[in-house]
């Protein structure tokens, strides 16, 4: 943690994205013991961000669709979290509904400028909510796959955001609900139930459509994986996000989600 400020720092992002140019968290990743660690705090915070869409619509469509995943994540789990706040919920649902219908768009078409400007504002949007309200279950369990396995981080997020949904939903509906609607699958006149049926066929078709890989389609060996799910919980739960969840886990039920990822 870094209370006091650092030297000045112009953020000028180039996906939509991560939301850093707008965030006091920052991510460093301990070579040795594979391990990605927060480090929190205004020093951390840029003195200016300036965002520009533009500087988006050459990215990949690989990296589009990890990126635009990572900030549709971040706004989810902004608004589901146990820190979640008025302010914050602003935020949240409105970069979900400028992010929901655009994802696709600049994954298919990435000149799409109408859609890159969306993006850009969703992801903005998305970090000033999570650096707030903080990240849940989906960020705490992405970390160590990420350092162990050196899966993009965004393509981790999209991994276990469907798992890791259903298993919260139970503990905060409603409010799972209200990303359905927000992210624009399903209606007002749907009742809670039917809102978060149609939210998890959103993730799961998302991801089909945005070719997310499984992590045996990655190239992570599968006994490796199982064999380290243990270490994984563990940094995951050290990193604190997990209890952020509306579902707090424990190191089995994380082993669990981790295991249906296969």
């Amino acid at each position: 943690i870094v209370d006091e400020p650092g030297l000045p720092l112009i953020a000028i992002p180039t996906t939509a994205g991560t939301g850093s140019e707008v965030t006091r968290v920052t991510i460093i990743s301990d070579e040795i013991t594979d391990e990605k660690m927060m480090c929190l705090g205004i020093g951390f915070m840029p003195t200016v961000a300036l965002v520009d869409y533009e500087l988006s619509i050459s990215v990949p469509a690989r990296t589009t669709a990890d990126t635009g995943i990572d900030a549709m994540t971040h706004a989810i789990e902004a608004y589901v979290s146990k820190k979640a706040s008025a302010y914050t919920d602003t935020q949240a649902i409105a970069a979900m509904k400028l992010i929901g219908p655009n994802l696709r768009k600049v994954y298919h078409n990435g000149g799409d400028r109408d859609a890159r400007e969306q993006m850009m504002l969703g992801s903005t949007l998305a970090g000033a909510a999570f650096s707030n309200a903080s990240v849940a279950l989906v960020h705490g369990m992405s970390r160590p796959i990420g350092a162990a396995y050196h899966v993009p981080h965004g393509l981790s997020n999209a991994m276990l955001l469907p798992a890791v949904t259903e298993f919260s939903i139970p503990a905060a509906a409603e409010r799972y609900a209200d990303c359905a609607r927000a992210i624009g699958v399903a209606n007002e006149s749907d009742n809670t139930e039917v809102a978060n049926n149609k939210l998890m066929d959103e993730l799961y078709a998302l991801n089909k459509e945005l070719q997310v890989p499984s992590p045996e389609e990655f190239g992570i060996e599968r006994e490796h994986f199982f064999n380290n799910m243990q270490t994984m919980a563990e940094q995951a739960l050290a990193s604190g996000s997990p209890a952020n969840n509306p579902r707090a886990p424990n190191a089995e039920e994380i082993i669990e989600l981790y295991k249906k990822l296969w």
